[in-house]
């Protein structure tokens, strides 16, 4: 993830860019559409994985633009393959494979916790 450095008071940290990226409302999906593969897939495919998921619709050029911002921070590649029309795949990178099992653990936390009564009677938003 590129971080700029120049002075401090435009200095984003890496956490808090991370975050911001988390945020997105396509990309978390995304990650675990990408992360439940064992195969590269396409951008019709992660959109009918997401659409599955229960999640809001997002068209194609939105998550192209998502992924071209995650392969930008290095979670995702991207690869081209030459044939009568070129097609496009995608995949986690090490990186977006280490994240998404991060973000796995955060899912079961998040749902063994959210079944217990007092877990959800505590959250309060910020």
């Amino acid at each position: 993830m590129n971080v700029s450095k120049s002075n401090e008071s435009n200095t984003t940290s890496p956490l808090i860019e991370m975050f911001s990226h988390l945020g997105r409302p396509c990309t978390v999906p995304l990650i675990f559409a990408l992360g439940e593969r064992s195969y590269n897939t396409n951008v019709r495919e992660l959109r009918n994985s997401i659409d599955s998921s229960g999640g809001k619709r997002a068209s194609e050029t939105t998550i192209l633009r998502c992924l071209s911002d995650l392969t930008q921070i290095g979670l995702v590649e991207g690869t081209v393959h030459a044939q009568s029309s070129p097609k496009e795949e995608f995949s986690l990178t090490l990186k977006g494979q280490q994240l998404y099992k991060h973000l796995l653990q955060i899912r079961i936390l998040t749902e063994r916790a959210y079944s217990e009564q007092d877990f959800v009677d505590s959250i309060s938003a910020c």
